[in-house]
């Protein structure tokens, strides 16, 4: 049973396309056994909380990259150059020596609004709507079945997503029909947290997310900065963890997909 946990880069905004700052959306999806959620990576996590932070354990901290990256409140401590190294190190172990498969879908939300033809035109809907697809296809490969948990929005977004997923999972896509989807997506609705539930993917996901966004508009030239940190995570990323191809090894198209 995998859960793939979810989360966005940008915002489904299409008032201001034109500025590159908000331009771009993904959806970035991590694919994990729900086992390995448990015994795994919250266990990691923990420790690393633990060692890094000294958290309590009955008021858990939620690691989030925009406040480590600001170093807000109790990430002032990665001021102190030994604490940074140390959790740098312990989070780029988690990243290499976790299992979970990694999916990002890209849309530069300028391009789609001039796509006529398109009868969605919600951005965050159509790359929920890839998600799936790319997550159905992942399971049927590994024989198995899976929900899926999205950060939560807390709006009526979230019920218009789900309604998404709904219509996804009932009529298929273009390329995985109603019965392959619904014979490994069994749930209807999909499984909503918030940053403060402490979940252990989301908070992955939320990780690797940036950098995903970042690379993917790399290989679509860009020009943007990867960074030092990011490079090291999209190293691991491209070693054996975003979704490819089961023959031939390629990334894009199943772990990558960026429109246009």
């Amino acid at each position: 049973m995998y859960r793939l946990y979810v989360d966005e880069v940008g915002n489904d905004d299409l008032s201001h396309v034109d500025d590159d700052r908000h331009r771009y959306l993904s959806l970035t999806g991590v694919a994990m056994k729900i086992d390995h959620a448990r015994d795994q990576l919250n266990v990691k996590l923990n420790s690393l909380k633990a060692n890094v932070f000294a958290h309590d354990p009955d008021s858990p901290l939620i690691l989030h990259r925009k406040e480590i990256l600001h170093r807000k409140g109790v990430y002032q401590c990665l001021n102190e150059v030994e604490k940074l190294s140390v959790f740098n190190e312990a989070i780029l172990d988690i990243f290499c020596n976790t299992e979970y498969v990694v999916i990002t879908a890209l849309i530069d939300k300028a391009w789609m609004r001039e796509q006529a033809h398109w009868e969605q035109k919600h951005p965050y809907h159509y790359l929920m709507e890839i998600l799936v697809e790319k997550y159905a296809q992942f399971l049927e490969r590994r024989n198995a079945i899976g929900d899926i948990m999205p950060e939560s929005r807390q709006t009526k977004k979230d019920k218009l997503l789900q309604k998404v997923y709904e219509l996804t999972r009932e009529n298929g896509s273009d390329f995985v029909n109603a019965r392959r989807m619904q014979s490994v997506l069994r749930s209807s609705n999909l499984k909503f947290r918030t940053k403060k539930d402490n979940i252990a993917g989301l908070q992955l996901c939320d990780l690797i997310a940036h950098p995903s966004h970042i690379y993917v508009r790399h290989i679509m030239e860009h020009g943007v900065n990867l960074g030092a940190f990011a490079e090291q995570v999209i190293n691991i990323l491209n070693r054996d963890k975003y979704d490819r191809s089961p023959t031939r090894g390629e990334i894009i198209g199943y772990g990558i997909k960026h429109l246009p």
